[in-house]
């Protein structure tokens, strides 16, 4: 990575939601400076929990399309050292109708833009397993690769690091090219 560790680095949490993936960065050293959530109510958590000093001071806002349209990821560029984000999963879940890139809710496209115009050297996403499964993955990957990011990925379960039930994650870590 340069020198730099693996704490110290700037987040942009994409798809944020109350919070509780951004306490993971936070035992990891790194400073979220943006979320990016559109629902109301997990807003609000977000907001407390930042006034209760769990989550980093750092402006939130709303849906992920129009944080790109307005501008707002520009100023983020040399900003961010690492996108996380779980780009919403309904499109891909095999308890969906599966739709893909035809569902309404697919968010890769604003997730990839993102990407581009903020460009940091690492991203961390998160989906269901069933993303691999829709043929949509070739998509995920060769955009990736097309802006200069290699990935890697794999799947979790919350069984497997000792919570008491399954939950498989397909976990995505992608950097740029160059870095390590």
């Amino acid at each position: 990575m340069g020198g730099r560790q693996w704490g110290g680095m700037n987040e942009l949490s994409l798809f944020a939601g109350a919070g509780g993936g951004l306490l993971a960065g936070r035992l990891l050293g790194w400073r979220t400076v943006g979320y990016v959530e559109w629902d109301e109510y997990c807003q609000r958590v977000i907001a407390r929990r930042i006034r209760d000093g769990l989550l980093h001071e750092a402006p939130i806002f709303g849906d992920i399309r129009a944080f790109i349209d307005q501008g707002y990821a520009a100023g983020y560029q040399g900003l961010v050292d690492i996108i996380t984000g779980g780009f919403p999963c309904q499109p891909f879940s095999v308890a969906g109708k599966r739709l893909g890139e035809d569902d309404p809710r697919n968010m890769w496209p604003a997730t990839l833009e993102c990407l581009c115009v903020v460009r940091p050297r690492w991203a961390l996403l998160e989906n269901v397993p069933g993303l691999l499964t829709t043929g949509y993955e070739r998509r995920v990957f060769g955009d990736l690769a097309e802006i200069g990011y290699d990935a890697r990925w794999g799947c979790l379960s919350a069984a497997a690091v000792g919570a008491p039930h399954i939950r498989k994650r397909l976990w995505i870590v992608a950097h740029a090219q160059g870095q390590r």
